[in-house]
């Protein structure tokens, strides 16, 4: 979480979302951020519950939050590739040695083992669940262009994001699925398909 103060605006950090380069962008203008919220993905339902009294007080005004939001497969194959990285092997999260589709069977599983535990983007996103409201601006990744502009209008600078904690590709990966497989994962996760359909036709949906 990265409070901007001169904006009005929190920025919660949804997992694989380039949520590393988007706070080294951000931090030089989030001086008043709680030390506490630097490095912790902050969903929507603990921001409204916890902090974002706080985050008012810091601004002096109602704040907007914005987050980023990934198609549900590419956001799992991300954190497939994350995992299989040679500073995990052999940690319960480590992905080394699985198929991808090893790796989607697990996480629908109804007891996930560590290395599957991924969470919902719609339910951190506040469109799952018991948050009070959904995050005001939720942003396609693949059109981070229009959240550059946003932010350079909102904070009245031209930026610029650096690249940062990108996740191993490897040309041997393969992230194909069976049918059945793919078809369990879409019905499991039909919430999260369906915010992002509308997140990607827009390039960013509004909430306010």
């Amino acid at each position: 979480m990265l409070v901007l103060k001169k904006a009005g605006l929190v920025y919660l950090a949804n997992p694989k979302t380039a949520t590393q380069a988007l706070r080294a962008m951000l931090r030089p203008h989030a001086g008043g951020t709680p030390e506490e919220t630097l490095n912790k993905h902050i969903n929507a339902q603990a921001f409204d519950r916890r902090w974002r009294q706080r985050a008012e007080g810091i601004t002096g005004r109602p704040v907007e939050t914005f987050a980023v939001m990934r198609e549900p497969l590419a956001h799992m194959s991300s954190w497939f590739r994350y995992r299989q990285r040679e500073a995990l092997r052999g940690h319960e999260n480590s992905t080394y040695g699985m198929s991808y589709a090893e790796f989607v069977a697990a996480r629908l599983e109804e007891e996930q083992p560590p290395f599957a535990r991924i969470g919902r983007q719609d339910r951190f996103l506040g469109f799952m669940g018991a948050a009070e409201r959904p995050v005001t601006y939720v942003f396609d990744y693949d059109r981070l262009d229009l959240l550059m502009l946003f932010l350079s209008e909102r904070l009245g600078v031209d930026l610029a994001m650096p690249t940062r904690n990108v996740s191993p590709r490897g040309e041997t990966i393969d992230l194909t699925l069976p049918d059945d497989l793919l078809g369990r994962f879409r019905e499991g996760h039909a919430g999260e398909f369906a915010l992002y359909d509308q997140v990607h036709e827009l390039g960013v949906l509004e909430t306010r």
